[in-house]
């Protein structure tokens, strides 16, 4: 059995979210930038599913802002309303409700059937989906009501009166639905959710700094909590020969605390009691439990050998906090894993049958190899012998997971107003005159490590030069008015060459970033040879003729205004007239927007210096077409990063100001 989809509503940011879950891995990855809902969906999980002791702590709080306004308009309603009876439907109508919808597919399982037909809505041959709904709602308008009105200060809002009161009105509500959604019928209690799915949290602050003064964090608790319900299960005799060890061991210590503190209790006997009562006889008895070991005594140490010069192998041992916060974390991690199934190998009577277990940000203190080989390996972890099926949900700021994860699995969220949207990564609409086109990005996202998924903005650049020096100048154009917000925001900057930033568009169109692609103009002439911009007849990029602004000729390009450049939330940048000039590369617009900089701060250069005092004593502005060619690209830009001052290309500069001013979405 597995759970297909998850449909949630109103819980926090996520205002109406459907969630398919990967269909032929394990593991499905929610990324997005911070704050973009990816904890909200494993909250909503943990709240809306739990179970006994784990009962769901909703809070007012859970409920999405969009609908406190709702309760504000029902306030009014009601209000407005003579009839007593009118009053309690329109509160039962209209109040909102928070939901959680689960889709399940089953086989041929006989476990899975048995939980299955409790939820069957369908009985069309051949159907293999059944679908659980969980509310959390108003439990009684009429209580609600009378309660309200019966308020000791009258100046408080319903909104306010339901921040203190939010538990006591409303409840769990269970259902069974149609996969149509068409058919709801309520289900008596929740009590099938044990047999049918658990769910189980590795959160993000999982304290592995092992603070003395906090010894609950350690390790060693964890390791007590695998040998209580794994150990114990596992090797029943093991467990018990630890047990009869702890035994023995507390009765040979209570005599010698006997003997220890005899002169103690004689000294209490001596000190009298009330006539006729006899005075206590203080006994001091030694109690071990594998507990208390474990979390008092226990302590874990890393073992390393080193070769002495006689080739002998000699063995340290040093403590826990003595190793790295990374090992500290996977350990952690492993632990939590294996905890979890020994938790549903050790279950009483019918296992769930689905197990969904969800990490936040695993890749906290590991390195990039270690962050890519847990993503390979985390299935491997979560084989069971129990017939549970095993998912996870992976939040993750790791590009190096995201690369070695393929692109099927991923989740996209990013919050639009006070919402959050997702994008399914499996379903990136592709061109169908292109089928090696997804290939393609997949290998780019996996050797570049795109950091495209967590970022406010994009920049796409042509080549290493502009890479290199973007950031010097983003950081001087954030000091112009008007752009001040390139400065806080997380602007991701890739680099795609010419002839492939239009392979980024259904990608880009698909994520919605606001993304800048800053391109050259690459004049040709007549036979497509390259040559200066002022003969040019056409352009060699692909970009400018097949995507934005999709014109050949130079004069077109020359043509176009910032509408024309702008395609959504994507607009492209290519060289400008600057001081009469236009350059075919960065580099001949650079020289054309610093002839003065050059000309006076060329000796600040260090391996193109010969090359540039060469032009400038032959003419800079005349030489710039043909100083361009012979500069070597990174050397140039290395060059420029040690001698800050000049002046960003005009065409940059507008580009910039653009992304500035388009809003983040």
């Amino acid at each position: 059995m597995r759970l297909e989809n998850i449909k949630i509503r109103n819980f926090r940011l996520l205002r109406r979210l459907s969630i398919d879950l990967a269909q032929d891995k394990t593991t499905t990855i929610l990324v997005g930038p911070n704050n973009s809902g990816k904890t909200s969906v494993m909250e909503a999980l943990r709240l809306f599913i739990g179970q006994g002791a784990e009962a769901p702590k909703i809070s007012f709080h859970d409920l999405s802002q969009l609908r406190h306004r709702d309760l504000k308009r029902i306030e009014r309603k009601v209000a407005a309303e003579a009839d007593p009876e009118k009053k309690i439907e329109l509160l039962r109508r209209l109040t909102p409700r928070m939901r959680l919808d689960l889709t399940f597919s089953y086989g041929e399982d006989p476990a899975d059937l048995v939980v299955a037909t409790k939820l069957l809505m369908d009985l069309t041959p051949g159907t293999s989906r059944v679908r659980m709904r969980i509310d959390y709602r108003l439990e009684n308008a009429k209580k609600l009501l009378d309660e309200f009105g019966a308020r000791p200060r009258k100046d408080v809002s319903l909104c306010d009166y339901l921040k203190e009161t939010f538990r006591d009105h409303f409840k769990r509500v269970f259902f069974k639905v149609s996969p149509d959604g068409k058919e709801v019928e309520q289900l008596e209690d929740g009590n099938l959710l044990k047999s049918l799915l658990r769910i189980d949290i590795v959160p993000a602050q999982r304290h592995v700094d092992d603070d003395e003064g906090s010894r609950s964090a350690k390790l060693s608790k964890l390791l007590h909590d695998h040998y209580e319900r794994f150990y114990r299960v596992d090797d029943a005799a093991g467990y018990q020969a630890i047990e009869d060890a702890l035994t023995a061991s507390a009765g040979d210590l209570t005599g010698m605390y006997g003997k220890a503190f005899g002169r103690l209790t004689k000294r209490l006997q001596s000190f009298g009691y009330p006539p006729g009562q006899k005075a206590p006889d203080l006994r001091v008895r030694a109690e071990l439990s594998a507990e208390t070991i474990y979390r008092d005594n226990a302590r874990i140490y890393y073992a390393s050998e080193h070769a002495e010069k006689e080739g002998v192998m000699e063995e340290f041992e040093l403590p826990e906090k003595y190793n790295g916060l990374g090992y500290k974390n996977l350990i952690y991690i492993v632990l939590q894993l294996e905890s979890f199934r020994a938790a549903i190998d050790a279950t009483m009577g019918d296992k769930p049958r689905v197990h969904i277990i969800a990490i936040e940000e695993p890749e906290a203190h590991l390195h990039p190899q270690m962050q890519t080989v847990f993503i390979s390996e985390i299935s491997k972890v979560l084989e069971t012998d129990g017939g549970t099926t095993a998912q996870v949900l992976l939040s993750t700021h790791s590009s190096h997971m995201i690369a070695h994860s393929e692109f099927e699995p991923v989740r996209y969220f990013r919050r639009v107003g006070r919402q959050v949207v997702m994008q399914d990564l499996s379903q990136l609409p592709l061109p169908p005159h292109n089928p090696d086109l997804l290939d393609f990005l997949r290998r780019y996202v996996r050797l570049t490590h795109c950091d495209l998924f967590f970022a406010d903005k994009a920049i796409f650049v042509e080549g290493q030069v502009e890479r290199l020096l973007l950031p010097m100048m983003i950081e001087e154009q954030a000091k112009v008015a008007g752009c001040e917000t390139l400065g806080s925001q997380y602007v991701s900057i890739s680099e795609v060459g010419g002839g492939h930033a239009h392979k980024f568009k259904p990608i880009i169109d698909f994520l919605g970033i606001p993304s800048l692609i800053i391109t050259d103009l690459d004049s040709v002439d007549d036979g497509g040879k390259k040559c200066p911009v002022a003969t040019g007849k056409s352009t060699s990029n692909a970009c400018l003729r097949k995507w934005i602004p999709e014109k050949e000729t130079v004069e077109e390009l020359q043509a176009c205004d910032n509408a024309a450049k702008t395609q959504g939330c994507i607009r492209v940048a290519y060289q400008v007239t600057q001081d009469g000039h236009c350059g075919r590369s960065f580099e001949e617009a650079f020289i054309y927007a610093n002839i003065t900089w050059l000309t006076d701060n060329h000796a600040k250069l260090s391996t193109t210096k010969a090359a540039v005092k060469k032009a400038i004593d032959a003419g800079l502005t005349a030489q710039a077409w043909e100083l361009s060619g012979k500069l070597g690209k990174v050397d140039f830009a290395l060059d420029l990063m040690g001698a800050p001052g000049w002046e960003i290309p005009l065409y940059i500069q507008q580009g910039l100001q653009w992304l500035a001013e388009h809003p983040a979405k």
